[in-house]
């Protein structure tokens, strides 16, 4: 996969990971589409993520992860 500004770039990482995990608020959510709409990678980047952490957490359920604690 090419890189994406989400390689080098720290704080729009985080933003991809907020805004995947539904953490932004309406105005940081509009302009982040924004900023996705203008960066054809870094969207085409972000919808694999969307479906990456849709399918997981299909199989979430069906994972048994064994207890660090114990």
């Amino acid at each position: 996969m090419k890189p994406t500004a989400f390689d080098s770039d720290g704080v729009l990482t985080d933003f991809l990971t907020d805004y995947l995990d539904g953490n932004l608020d309406q105005a940081e959510r509009q302009s982040f589409e924004e900023y996705l709409s203008q960066n054809e990678e870094e969207k085409v980047f972000a919808h694999k993520a969307m479906k990456g952490k849709k399918a997981l957490a299909r199989f979430a359920d069906k994972i048994n992860v064994p207890s660090v604690t114990a």
